[in-house]
């Protein structure tokens, strides 16, 4: 699945800190693969100064909608799902999680999504082509 840094960081928040040890393994492999490697963070993170001296890291503007293939296994999607609808079901669901509310929990394909299945498509049947003379027909 293709998520931006906003969208990684917002399931980061959101998964589950706390579950059985078999759950804990995967949220484990979820956050690494969540996660910026040392090359996105230099790409995408900036410092800010706040007003009481500190700073913050936030996303650069201009790579809030660069995404990135991040695989998510079923269980794993399972777990995001859950942690979804809790949050609506408290009424605690974020502005900023409503997309992947629809994308995880209502199943809503984005206009990208919907574009890398037909690319997917078209390179199998390709494949599939390119590759007959040596495939039995089936």
């Amino acid at each position: 699945m293709k998520l931006t840094p906003v969208e990684r960081q917002n399931l980061l928040f959101l998964i589950p800190k706390e579950g059985s040890v078999l759950t804990l393994r995967i949220v484990r492999d979820l956050q690494t693969a969540l996660g910026f490697t040392e090359a996105e963070h230099k790409e995408f993170v900036i410092k800010m100064p706040m007003p009481n001296g500190s700073e913050t890291e936030i996303v650069r503007a201009d790579k809030c909608d660069v995404k990135t293939e991040i695989r998510i296994g079923e269980k794993a999607e399972e777990i995001i799902i859950e942690a979804l609808k809790a949050l609506s079901e408290k009424k605690q669901l974020h502005i900023t999680c409503l997309g992947l509310y629809e994308r995880f929990v209502e199943k809503k394909k984005t206009a990208e999504d919907a574009k890398d299945e037909i690319e997917a498509a078209a390179k199998a049947e390709a494949m599939k082509t390119a590759n007959a003379d040596i495939m039995p027909a089936q």
